[in-house]
């Protein structure tokens, strides 16, 4: 009979407020989840089983108790082996329960809550600037390290932020420029998912020989990709007119146009536009959804490659990867787009 010690299983790790509860953790856990995604705050939900009303008493959690967590695979792909993936830290965000039986779920984000960033909304406007420099005002704020990963650094005349919290505003003016914001580590991060795309894959899954309990891959009208995007603007004094066409390699020679009229300043302005706004519309078109059995290299932004699934095969960049401990075991649930390649 296989011994306790050499069972292939994974362990939550938890530090609340400094304090080491795994054991507490484990009597009463009923599921966890960790979603490490671009785009939105990193977040946690541990629900837990609370017959004993601790939970809803004595240790009912406040706004803003910070939680520490890490995932820890033993025995997952050999006897002896142990692997760690650490989540990052956290903040207490939202508390509730419910019954019978009584259960509790504590959620909690990467980004601190106290200093509004995520909440707050502000008026705000900055000339002569640029993203990174914008970047590292709300990170300062928000008392977040900044990493910008960016090769390009957008410049503004004049930016306004209108009635919207930082994180919101930054979102919105990194997306336009076709840079991805995250939130996760203590850092505030911007890169180019471009450059991510062109990083070596992490793994490839292959339908039938992998741990892949469930998929979802689709396409749809709807989400037709662009063969090129065509942005034209006039100067209001002079009605000079710029107009520039952007056409991605291995672009179809037939197909809709995406047609714009944006502000530019030059042609070369105008054409990055166009290729920035063709990136975000096209992304679109070829997402997918996978489940595995828990895999701690899955993370967002990494590559992977998919393999067996006729025309959706190809290299994938992960938008989303959510980690979960409950009844069905470990497992991994990745949320993916094929990569554009350009």
């Amino acid at each position: 009979m296989e011994k306790m010690q050499d069972a292939r299983r994974a362990v939550l790790v938890l530090t609340y407020n400094g304090k080491n509860v795994s054991t507490d953790i484990a009597k009463s856990l009923l599921s966890f989840a960790y979603t490490d995604a671009t785009g939105r705050l990193d977040d946690l939900d541990i629900t837990l089983e609370d017959r004993a009303r601790n939970w809803q008493g004595p240790w009912s959690p406040a706004e803003g108790d910070k939680i520490k967590a890490e995932i820890r695979t033993v025995n997952w792909e050999g006897p002896g082996e142990i692997k760690k993936l650490p989540l990052g830290s956290f903040e207490v965000d939202s508390f509730e329960f419910d019954g019978p039986p009584d259960a509790v779920s504590i959620q909690a984000v990467s980004l601190p809550l106290s200093n509004g960033a995520k909440l707050e909304k502000r008026s705000k406007s900055w000339e002569k600037t640029t993203l990174k420099t914008v970047s590292g005002e709300i990170a300062k704020r928000a008392g977040l390290k900044l990493i910008y990963e960016a090769p390009d650094n957008p410049s503004y005349s004049r930016l306004e932020q209108a009635e919207q919290s930082d994180f919101a505003f930054l979102q919105d003016t990194a997306t336009r420029e076709g840079i991805a914001v995250k939130v996760s580590g203590g850092s505030l991060v911007l890169f180019d998912e471009f450059s991510y795309e062109q990083k070596a894959a992490v793994a490839t899954i292959a339908r039938g020989k992998d741990d892949v309990t469930g998929h979802s891959f689709k396409w749809s009208t709807t989400n037709k990709a662009y063969r090129s995007c065509t942005v034209t603007y006039t100067e209001a004094k002079s009605k000079k007119t710029i107009s520039v066409t952007y056409t991605p390699p291995g672009a179809p020679k037939t197909g809709p146009v995406l047609k714009l009229n944006e502000q530019a300043e030059s042609k070369a302005e105008a054409l990055r536009i166009a290729r920035k706004r063709l990136r975000e519309r096209n992304k679109e078109a070829g997402k997918a959804r996978l489940t595995l059995m828990g895999d701690i290299r899955m993370a967002a932004t990494l590559t992977i490659n998919i393999k067996g699934w006729g025309r959706f095969d190809g290299k994938y960049i992960i938008e989303s990867a959510k980690h979960s401990i409950g009844g069905s075991g470990y497992t991994t649930e990745l949320e993916i787009r094929k990569v554009l390649g350009w």
